[in-house]
């Protein structure tokens, strides 16, 4: 009887019965970089990040994930985009390396007039950009790089 216990003990665990985790925590995207031009904004990442979600917001809607304070964008129409995820800054130990030492909020000539960092919490980055009017809004993702351009 022992034999037959160990015998299935040892088929489970090959099946990956055996209590073993199978879904592994995603590594974060870290953001090295951001990047405004006229009609688009670049974030730059160590690595790829997973997923990318852009939507027009109201700007009752943009506001900082952990305290729900506003925030307050020149323009007439605010697109936030979410990475996930995703973090400026590192882990390492006991200590916190900033993979991105840029501004939180950045000036755009238009029809970009302005884009700020929203939230950073729980592997969720988020930024949020004031332009002018409404117009359509594309996410290309090229590698660790993802563009938000518009018109």
């Amino acid at each position: 009887m022992r034999c037959l216990a160990a015998g299935l003990l040892i088929v489970l665990a090959a099946a990956g019965c055996g209590g073993a985790k199978h879904d592994a925590v995603p590594e974060n995207a870290y953001l090295t970089g951001v990047h405004v031009t006229g009609s688009s904004v670049q974030f730059e990442f160590k690595s790829k990040p997973q997923q990318v979600a852009a939507s027009w917001q109201p700007a009752s809607r943009v506001n900082e994930c952990g305290s729900g304070a506003p925030v307050r964008l020149r323009g007439h129409a605010f697109a936030v985009v979410h990475f996930r995820p995703a973090a400026s800054a590192e882990i390492k130990g006991e200590e916190v390396v900033l993979t991105y030492t840029g501004p939180r909020r950045l000036g755009g000539p238009g029809p970009v007039l302005e884009t700020a960092r929203m939230c950073d919490f729980e592997a969720d980055l988020g930024w949020a950009i004031g332009v002018e009017r409404r117009i359509p809004l594309h996410v290309e993702r090229d590698g660790s790089t993802v563009t938000i351009s518009f018109g």
